[in-house]
């Protein structure tokens, strides 16, 4: 019997003893039983609050136990990640090292050009044509490039160089007429952003991106042939959009992908052999 019960009865017993032998009133029983009967009901009702208090504080404790499985998971998640990106630095500086050594030994097609500087006299022209021209050109000393900023040069879509553009290009033909670049020659290289040609009438005439930048070197080839410069000491390459030197999904990266560059080359360094094309020593690249 529950405990509850056994206190109900034995209150009622005592009780009925009670108005039997005439100490109470049947009133003040009745009375009496009823705070008795109301005293185990709030007991029982206390009884189920702790009991699902008590349930309560388990499912809380279950889910706090669970909460510190999953961080511990996440924290191994995360040493695992970390080390992860520790390989990958490596990894990463491993192919920056690569690039460099790569960048020291470029290759154009079948065209190898280390890239050591040029000679004292033809890199102070270039520099003085760069600083003469800035919103046209980019001279890059180091790897001895000069690179035309294609948005200056052509239109979009288009291979025709602009008016506005050609004084900068007459003004570099002049550079590598000079006695001082009288034993290279000029490599043209081409390149677009990754842009498909939209326009039919653009198409007819540049059928891919690959077709433009080769178009657009040829252009600018064009303009040094007409100013003096040497057919036998010009080359022209088309890259397309395949080798970007920034994010196309910029405008700015498009910009920048958009471009046209010259590299020279020791003459003679560039000959063909059995209908192919070959190098004849070294070359070293330039401007």
């Amino acid at each position: 019997m529950r405990s509850g019960t056994r206190l109900a009865a034995g209150c009622g017993l005592a009780v009925a003893m009670m108005v039997a032998n005439g100490c109470v009133s049947l009133e003040s029983y009745q009375r009496l039983e009823n705070r008795n009967r109301r005293l185990a009901a709030e007991k029982k009702v206390t009884e189920q609050e702790l009991y699902e208090e008590r349930n309560f504080n388990q499912t809380l404790k279950d889910r706090a136990d669970s909460r510190d499985g999953e961080w511990r998971t996440a924290n191994e998640l995360l040493a695992s990640l970390r080390q992860e990106r520790g390989l990958l630095d490596e990894y990463n500086q491993a192919l920056k090292n690569d690039l460099e050594r790569l960048a020291s030994n470029q290759r154009l097609g079948d065209i190898t050009l280390p890239n050591p500087r040029l000679p004292a006299e033809l890199d102070s022209a270039l520099e003085r044509f760069a600083q003469a021209h800035p919103a046209d050109v980019v001279y890059d000393s180091q790897s001895g490039i000069v690179r035309w900023k294609a948005d200056l040069l052509f239109a979009l879509g288009s291979d025709v160089v602009k008016e506005s553009s050609k004084s900068a290009l007459l003004a570099f033909c002049d550079v590598i007429k000079s006695p001082a670049a009288s034993d290279f020659e000029a490599i043209i290289a081409g390149h677009t952003d990754n842009k498909p040609i939209k326009s039919a009438a653009t198409r007819q005439k540049h059928p891919t991106n690959w077709h433009l930048s080769g178009h657009r070197a040829i252009a600018v080839a064009e303009v040094l042939l007409k100013n003096g410069y040497s057919p036998k000491r010009i080359g022209v390459l088309g890259y397309g959009e395949y080798r970007p030197v920034a994010d196309n999904a910029s405008a700015s990266g498009s910009s920048k992908n958009r471009r046209v560059e010259v590299y020279l080359v020791p003459i003679g360094s560039i000959v063909a052999s059995g209908g192919m094309t070959g190098i004849a020593g070294e070359a070293h690249a330039g401007g």
